[in-house]
């Protein structure tokens, strides 16, 4: 009976999870790095389509070992831009948030990437979801913009 419990809880962990995939879309890229350098940024769009918001907790980069992933928003005061953590991002009911360059974003630390390759991402939710993708790398000298990819 307790291997039952244990296996329709698991079940409805599993089908809770996929219908929160199912009302977030999330677009994104990332840049690939400078030669030598070990950090980069990638920049998602999170459309909500559920009736409650979605608060990102957390990214890791599966598969890579000493990597990290962390929120950031870039800040102008006095003139200077400063980058500086969140503990979150909020993405409101039936709305959206798009990461950009000069703005909230994911900096990559510990990761060399190249034009081409693809990224995972795991993405932690307040709710306990967790959801996985992969966003395309980007070289620096392509034009913005984002791609669908749930992996």
């Amino acid at each position: 009976m307790k291997r039952l419990c244990g296996l329709l809880s698991a079940l409805l962990l599993s089908v809770s999870a996929a219908a929160s995939e199912a009302t977030l879309q999330i677009d994104g890229y990332a840049r690939e790095t400078l030669p030598g350098a070990a950090m980069s940024a990638a920049y998602l769009t999170l459309q909500n389509g559920a009736q409650e918001r979605r608060q990102l907790v957390r990214v890791e980069l599966p598969g890579r070992s000493g990597a990290s992933a962390d929120l950031h928003t870039t800040e102008e005061r006095d003139g200077v831009s400063r980058m500086r953590p969140l503990d979150m991002l909020s993405v409101p009911a039936g709305g959206e948030v798009q990461m950009a360059p000069g703005g909230v974003h994911l900096m990559l630390r510990g990761v060399e990437l190249r034009a081409g390759d693809s990224l995972p991402l795991r993405l932690h939710f307040a709710s306990g979801d967790a959801i996985d993708i992969r966003v395309p790398v980007r070289s620096l000298r392509a034009a913005p913009g984002g791609a669908h990819h749930h992996g």
